[in-house]
């Protein structure tokens, strides 16, 4: 579990609960507008340029880009259709949403020939001509228009898709540049040959707000803006057993078909399938919300950095990237600041310079890692890999380091049967090593004193350099 608690990854299947899309009826719909589009599109632009009406001709580009767009929403849908792969582990649905700011340019580009054809005309102060045809084109073309809107728009809404909606928008503007147009026949009609070239800007005024709409509403898509409300996720994630704490809660995708990913901490004493089930509960219940059709969890230990044991595993973990090794630790707190003592091994070929320089980069990573410690000693020993060959003591030594064990023993509450006492001469000086009984409920902390007395005494009663003491419980108790 150690390991465990130290590593983040995600873990199960994503897409458990996919909202399947209808994209065979999303492309049905836009197969009837566009032919809708360009029947208004020849009607209008046949009798605006037979009578040279400018703000008509106008109406007429206007419903021809809109049929231009259903063209552009079919092969966006075609691709944003493509089920996940290699390349795209998300999917391809940001292709609709692209689609649908092709659209947004393409109504500026409109707006700007519009803009252009107004100036040249009121330049020219040319009169077009003003005829039953041409309002008769503007009716027709406002009927076909307004059923359009009003289906592409309910249809769009009801199956989730930013083409339809975004395309229902603009043949809904283009009614109101065709009641524009309505009006400005009307003041031409009247003599005021102006009339035409100041609708058609306006017209085109009205097609650039279409655009900012549509960019406004699909560009945060695809800036991978949070699509669900993350207090709204965190709601979720609060309400399950086994979630100590959460962080860097991510959403992101189209509202239809939304990313979540969050970070999740659980009790470090958990197993990794105790984990799992809770990360696994977690997504569940997100997937439950509306739109949500991938969530990703990271799993972490729940750390407190004030406990030593976490601070002792960051200091071994900067210490493997140094290139040394730790071989005790201990943490200490006077008043209110923290010390951390470190027992730092090297290799016994380097020189004192290069060993306290390892050293320091070992103190600096610490303190960088650990902002809760104040100060940082390391005792800097040699490290060896190689095996020790020591001599055998004397039998007469050897009895009587064995007679002094089991009177040390006997006068410790809490310990007996020394056994497998082992003395040898090695560099440096006398060893000693054994291993004692102690009861299987003795709690850690009372072993490790009653060792570290006997240790004492066997040091004070011999000359030892060092005194190994394992404890463990009698064989019968074990089980």
């Amino acid at each position: 579990m150690a390991n465990y608690a130290a590593a983040s990854a995600p873990i199960g299947p994503r897409n458990l609960n996919p909202m399947t899309r209808d994209i065979r009826s999303i492309r049905s719909v836009l197969i009837k507008t566009m032919l809708l589009n360009f029947i208004a599109t020849a009607v209008k632009l046949g009798v605006g340029l037979w009578t040279g009406a400018l703000s008509l001709t106008a109406d007429g580009l206007d419903s021809f880009f809109d049929g231009l767009s259903n063209v552009i929403g079919l092969v966006g849908l075609q691709l944003s259709a493509r089920p996940p792969d290699e390349d795209h582990p998300y999917g391809h649905r940001k292709f609709e949403t692209l689609a649908a700011l092709v659209i947004a340019f393409l109504l500026f580009f409109t707006c700007w020939q519009l803009l252009v054809s107004a100036v040249e005309r009121l330049q020219a102060r040319t009169v077009p001509q003003v005829t039953l045809w041409s309002f008769a084109a503007l009716v027709f073309s406002l009927m076909v228009q307004g059923g359009t809107a009003i289906y592409e728009l309910r249809r769009g809404r009801a199956l989730g898709s930013e083409v339809l909606v975004a395309d229902a928008l603009h043949t809904r503007a283009s009614m109101l540049v065709s009641l524009s147009v309505v009006a400005g026949l009307i003041l031409t009609g009247l003599g005021l040959a102006w009339a035409d070239p100041v609708v058609a800007i306006l017209v085109a005024v009205a097609i650039a707000r279409v655009g900012i709409d549509i960019l406004r509403e699909n560009l945060p898509v695809l800036m991978d803006e949070a699509t669900v409300d993350s207090e709204r996720i965190a709601s979720v994630v609060r309400q399950v057993p086994g979630v100590t704490s959460f962080h860097r809660i991510r959403s992101r995708g189209t509202p239809d078909a939304a990313a979540v990913d969050l970070h999740l901490r659980v009790d470090p004493r958990k197993s990794v399938q105790e984990a799992n089930a809770v990360a696994d509960e977690v997504r569940r219940r997100l997937l439950s919300i509306p739109g949500v059709t991938d969530v990703t969890i990271h799993v972490e230990a729940q750390r407190d950095f004030d406990a030593s044991g976490d601070m002792v595993a960051v200091a071994r973990q900067a210490a493997h990237e140094v290139g040394v090794t730790i071989h005790e630790a201990w943490a200490h707190r006077l008043g209110n600041r923290l010390f951390l003592e470190l027992h730092v091994g090297v290799e016994p070929h380097l020189t004192l310079g290069v060993a306290h320089s390892l050293a320091d980069r070992l103190e600096q990573l610490c303190l960088t890692r650990l902002p809760q410690v104040d100060t940082i000693y390391t005792h800097i020993e040699p490290a060896t890999s190689t095996v020790q060959i020591g001599d055998p003591m004397p039998a007469v030594w050897q009895a009587r380091v064995e007679r002094e064990v089991k009177v040390a023993v006997a006068e410790i509450d809490g310990l007996y049967q020394p056994h497998n006492i082992l003395v040898r001469r090695g560099e440096g000086g006398v060893f000693l090593s054994l291993e004692c009984c102690v009861s299987p409920d003795l709690p850690l902390p009372v072993a490790h004193d009653l060792s570290s007395e006997l240790e004492a005494q066997l040091k004070s009663r011999l000359e030892v350099v060092d005194v190994l003491v394992h404890l463990e419980p009698p064989e019968s108790e074990t089980l």
